[in-house]
């Protein structure tokens, strides 16, 4: 991997799941939404001066 470039895209893993929990609220505050479903799907990371991830996230909104 180019050191600053993105790794290939992997499966999610439970622990990325539990990134992406992390940040749905601020998701959700940020866009004035709520997400019945956000699941991790897929992601890459990135090591820089520590490590980005870049996780892709299906979600689903509530009926209205």
């Amino acid at each position: 991997m180019i050191p600053g470039g993105l790794s290939e895209a992997k499966p999610a893993t439970p622990e990325i799941q539990e990134i992406a929990n992390e940040v749905k609220p601020q998701l959700e505050e940020k866009t004035n939404e709520t997400y019945q479903k956000f699941e991790a799907i897929e992601y890459k990371t990135q090591v820089v001066a520590g490590i980005n991830y870049y996780i892709k996230v299906r979600v689903q909104h509530p009926p209205w």
